[in-house]
């Protein structure tokens, strides 16, 4: 099953859930196919999200074998297929890196420079560690400078910044968890009103009137969700 396949499930029991707890019918399904939609697009956000996070990684490790390739003397084109070898021993074939990595070397072979390679990977990668080493690796090799140094720079400060992020995840994901946990407690407590207490909530179902306030309830609750969602968010 495809990732977008099961998010769409997943969106469909949710929403069923939804349907009964707050509309006490499962054909109000119907009306939360926009939440649905939302659903499934925040779950290929988060899976883009966690495909940069380990593209970010996993440049970080290949920056590192690329400057050890030309301290030991490679050129840049030969250094990029030393590193592409030294990652195999740490990665698969169908990793990110490997993938972005086949493509550079394929471009530089068919005669498009490594600085345009590189841009090219910093324009599909979308990661502000990647476009800061291709600009300055452009601007490096129209200048004449230190290759080896820059990389080498570079390279300390991606590793740097990377550092600072996982201390910054690590931080706020007991923040992310409060968050979830609190966006479950809404439908826990309108569960326990309806499994103990229904008396107390009857005059909601079954009219108009409690459609509507049913239904602004959770307009409320997507919009703070997802400002819940951006507070503890990361840009990578």
């Amino acid at each position: 099953m495809s990732e977008k396949a099961a998010a769409v499930l997943k969106s469909a029991g949710i929403a069923a859930g939804i349907a009964f707890l707050c509309y006490n019918s499962f054909f109000f399904v119907f009306l939360l196919i926009p939440y649905c939609i939302y659903f499934v697009r925040k779950q290929e956000q988060k899976k883009r999200d966690e495909k940069k996070w380990r593209l970010n990684l996993q440049f970080a490790d290949a920056v590192k074998s690329l400057s050890a390739a030309l301290e030991a003397g490679y050129s840049v084109e030969n250094g990029l297929s030393e590193a592409y070898r030294d990652l195999e021993l740490s990665y698969k074939e169908d990793d990110p890196i490997m993938v972005e990595l086949r493509s550079i070397i394929g471009d530089i072979r068919n005669s498009v420079s490594a600085e345009e390679a590189f841009s090219g990977f910093a324009q599909r990668s979308e990661i502000e560690d990647i476009k800061g080493f291709a600009d300055v690796f452009a601007t490096a090799k129209r200048t004449g400078g230190n290759i080896i140094a820059i990389i080498r720079s570079t390279t300390d400060m991606i590793r740097t910044r990377i550092d600072l992020k996982r201390e910054v995840k690590a931080a706020t994901a007991a923040a992310k968890y409060e968050a979830d946990i609190m966006k479950l407690v809404p439908f826990g407590v309108l569960l326990y009103l309806r499994i103990f207490s229904p008396d107390m909530i009857s005059s909601l179902y079954g009219n108009v009137k409690g459609m509507l306030f049913m239904t602004a309830l959770l307009i409320i609750y997507v919009a703070l969700s997802e400002v819940m969602d951006r507070m503890v968010k990361i840009e990578l």
